[in-house]
């Protein structure tokens, strides 16, 4: 079996779900990457996934907690019905515990070294992240456990986020591009809730009880409902101890699981018009529903993409900000919510209407010709190069990792991606051109200026 090193090989599947080591922990699979290393998964009594990918290059790792809830759980949660809480309890995450009050996360975590320390909430998913010099392992795990278990909720700690989050949305707000997806969002979806933004609104925040933050992080914020990446200069018999000894007396909890509001099928165009105080030049959004990410689909869609905007070679580079008619342009497809994007931000005295007849005319042409060799192979080379450059930072292939499982369910969907990649040809993106960016089932948002003002000088 003559395979190329791109393919994933699973290593210990008859031993998945069978490698019990005492109480402690269960190791779920080996599997090995195609750059030869090897990724681990196991499992704690209490329902805690941990992923494991050791690397001793250099004396560093990134550790990542990745947690099941997003803006759609709580939205879609009977006793919340509303969104901004996860956003918000991301915030609070750092606001302390009994043993390590206000500011001491944020000061011993600087003292032990840790960079890239942040946290991010999305539709379907909060994730924690760090980078530390591996010998701070213990400590930082015990700071992790210790505010996923025992974070302090009281009511005026609450109130003084709710203020800090209150700014971070008029601040947002205040930027037509973020008005401009959030309309995109709300024309697409009429049903499902991704038509709501994840910062909630104000009333929304403002408005959130400290009953209902207990409930929050009580019911969403348990092992059971979160998976810990660890990728970097560390080892099973040195991470996994650590684990169980700091995370293994949690407490599982029943996770409110809910059915997704089944999104009418589009059968015309959608266009909304906005204007904004702070735009100076026309935004265009274009979005064109597309299969979710398991589907096959995603694969010749996602190389499509590619094609028309990474690299200077690329087709809305050439089209658009060679000619000056836009400042910038991308297309990407958008896994969680489901749609393939353009995205415009046009020139000073240039209009939307330019960039929607030239994008027209190239998913014309994709449907009507087949891509030329050395385009297709552009395209594949790009998204290659992307993989090799993710793969390479601890944190980016802890992302990967951690994205993929929140939104697929798999954490090496992304591998299976670019396996899939290799196997297309021209013909494939032509026909996902005609199957799935067909204007009756895309949506447009122009965002521009309040006002004409003269752009002399």
């Amino acid at each position: 079996m003559n395979k190329k090193s791109w393919h994933i090989l699973t290593l210990a599947t008859a031993l998945t779900f069978s490698g019990v080591f005492g109480a402690d922990f269960e190791k779920v699979s080996d599997k090995k990457l195609f750059n030869g290393e090897t990724l681990s998964e196991y499992k704690l009594p209490n329902g805690l996934k941990v992923l494991l990918i050791p690397r001793h290059e250099a004396k560093v790792l990134t550790f990542q907690t990745w947690f099941d809830i997003g803006s759609l759980d709580e939205k879609m949660d009977q006793k919340l019905k509303k969104t901004g809480l996860a956003h918000l309890f991301e915030h609070m995450m750092f606001r302390g515990t009994d043993k390590y009050p206000d500011g001491k996360f944020d000061e011993i975590t600087s003292r032990i070294g840790s960079d890239k320390q942040n946290a991010t909430t999305y539709f379907y998913r909060t994730n924690y992240y760090e980078s530390i010099p591996s010998n701070q392992l213990k400590k930082l795990i015990e700071l992790e456990s210790d505010r996923m278990a025992n974070l302090k909720l009281d009511a005026a700690l609450l109130d003084k986020e709710k203020g800090a989050v209150v700014g971070e949305l008029r601040r947002a707000l205040d930027n037509p591009g973020r008005l401009a997806w959030d309309e995109l969002n709300r024309t697409v979806f009429e049903v499902a809730p991704f038509r709501y933004t994840v910062l909630g609104t104000e009333e929304e925040i403002k408005g959130f009880t400290l009953e209902e933050a207990q409930y929050f992080y009580k019911t969403f914020y348990s092992p059971n409902n979160a998976t810990v990446i660890v990728v970097g200069d560390t080892e099973e018999s040195e991470l996994l101890p650590l684990i169980v000894k700091y995370y293994g007396d949690m407490k599982s909890q029943e996770i409110p699981r809910y059915q997704m509001p089944e999104e009418p099928s589009q059968k015309k165009e959608r266009r909304v018009e906005k204007k904004h105080p702070q735009a100076t030049s026309d935004i265009l959004l274009v979005g064109y529903r597309i299969p979710p990410v398991n589907s096959p689909s995603i694969v010749p869609l996602s190389l499509l993409s590619t094609h028309l905007s990474t690299g200077m070679e690329s087709r809305l580079r050439k089209t658009l900000v060679d000619t000056g008619i836009a400042v910038s342009a991308s297309c990407g497809v958008s896994n969680v919510p489901d749609y393939l994007e353009f995205s415009v931000s046009l020139a000073e005295k240039h209009r939307a209407e330019e960039a929607i007849e030239i994008i027209d005319r190239e998913v014309s042409l994709l449907k009507s010709q087949t891509i030329k060799k050395e385009e297709f192979e552009r395209a594949l080379n790009q998204e290659l190069l992307s993989l090799y450059g993710m793969i390479e930072d601890n944190s980016s292939m802890a992302n990967m990792l951690g994205d993929y499982l929140m939104v697929s369910g798999n954490y090496l969907r992304g591998f299976e991606i670019i396996e899939e990649f290799k196997k297309l040809k021209p013909q494939d993106l032509k026909e996902a051109a005609k199957n799935f960016l067909k204007k009756e089932s895309r949506s447009v948002v122009i965002v521009r200026p309040q006002s004409k003002t003269s752009s002399k000088g």
